[in-house]
């Protein structure tokens, strides 16, 4: 499968198994590399063109680019590259994920948080809740979840209307592992009406999931 040669080199750093004293190895730690855009919607949509976005234009990224303010953080991982990602329990990032058989594909659970802290600041981490209830290789409009929160946000803001792709690029699903688009309509928080967001793109990468 093409995705496991782009795994590789993003891989390494879990690829050597430390050996526990009974022998058996340690599973490598899970890692993610998510870059998602949230914008404002154009004021012409029929249904959210008065809509407000707090958020405002920028990019939820994990790990977190910590020498950039929320709202100037860049793409870090696209269709076909991913430039940098968290490792689970490293640097303040933490990453719990599975990627399950179900039926004819995967169910995907995801739960990242990228530390956002630096010497001179202190920030809200960025925090990104994926939930794919059955996604299939070469699968372009699986439905799913999504749920966003970081400095720029301050409150969670969700979705229930996103579509999640494997299709294109390096993007591609397997047991354990996910390379992924997604596309989100209403991303909303609850307690204030009136608000929603785009999610006109994200790219995220999860690895040595539970499978």
């Amino acid at each position: 499968m093409r995705m496991a040669r782009n795994f590789a080199g993003i891989g390494a750093l879990a690829g050597l198994f430390l050996l526990a004293a009974c022998g058996d190895p340690i599973p490598p730690a899970a890692q993610a590399g998510i870059s998602i855009h949230v914008q404002e919607y154009d004021p012409m949509d029929p249904v959210h063109g008065m809509d407000r976005c707090p958020p405002s234009r920028h990019w939820v990224n994990v790990p977190y680019q910590r020498d950039r303010t929320p709202t100037t953080q860049t793409q870090q991982t696209n269709k076909d590259e991913s430039n940098a990602t968290a490792i689970n329990n490293q640097d303040g990032n933490t990453v719990a994920c599975s990627v399950t058989p179900n039926g004819n594909g995967f169910k995907v659970s995801a739960d990242a948080t990228g530390y956002a802290s630096s010497d001179t600041e202190k920030r809200k981490p960025s925090n990104v809740h994926i939930r794919i209830g059955k996604i299939a290789e070469g699968e372009s409009d699986a439905a799913g979840t999504l749920t966003l929160q970081d400095d720029a946000s301050i409150n969670p803001y969700q979705s229930t209307e996103c579509l999640y792709s494997v299709t294109g690029g390096s993007l591609g699903v397997t047991a354990g592992s996910i390379w992924a688009q997604v596309r989100c309509e209403n991303l909303a928080y609850p307690q204030s009406p009136g608000s929603a967001c785009l999610v006109d793109t994200g790219f995220f990468l999860l690895e040595n999931c539970a499978q």
